[in-house]
């Protein structure tokens, strides 16, 4: 097994599984080629962000900001929008990794929260009553859903 570098904290630990979870998804990614990327697989969804693995990606991607500035929320720092485009794997796989150094650098320090002060980052989210651990656990589980659903995509 590979000699891997873990963060250090409970916050450090939910990175470390974010950047997994991400890492499986870039890994279907590089071996998919372009036709079944752009391809509709689901033409009769209701939900437009899940039409193609394009789509699902561009959703993946915009989520994962939306989850970064809510943690940057419970820490204070201000939140910022990069813009992306994704318009193939390449670009896809280059914007997963975009957003996963956004949300590190944005937790940059924080790592070693204890539970005490993960606690008192819950506030009222969008999604519910939520603190930082609660965020990237549902950012995790997010791609996960995601990269199942493309896989079945694949085993079509």
């Amino acid at each position: 097994m590979n000699k891997k570098n873990f963060r250090t904290g409970a916050i450090g630990a939910l990175m470390d599984e974010y950047e997994r979870a991400a890492s499986d998804l870039i890994t279907i990614l590089e071996k998919l080629p372009a036709d079944k990327f752009n391809r509709i697989y689901d033409p009769k969804t209701t939900d437009e962000h899940c039409r193609s693995i394009k789509s699902i990606i561009n959703h993946v991607i915009d989520a994962a900001y939306r989850y970064a500035n809510q943690i940057r929320i419970f820490l204070a720092i201000v939140p910022v929008k990069p813009e992306f485009k994704i318009e193939s794997t390449n670009d896809a796989v280059r914007a997963i990794n975009k957003v996963l150094t956004f949300t590190a650098n944005s937790i940059e320090g924080f790592w070693n929260l204890s539970e005490e002060q993960i606690l008192a980052t819950r506030q009222q989210t969008k999604w519910g009553l939520y603190d930082i651990e609660m965020m990237f656990e549902h950012a995790i589980v997010h791609i996960l859903r995601h990269r199942r659903q493309i896989e079945k995509f694949l085993s079509q």
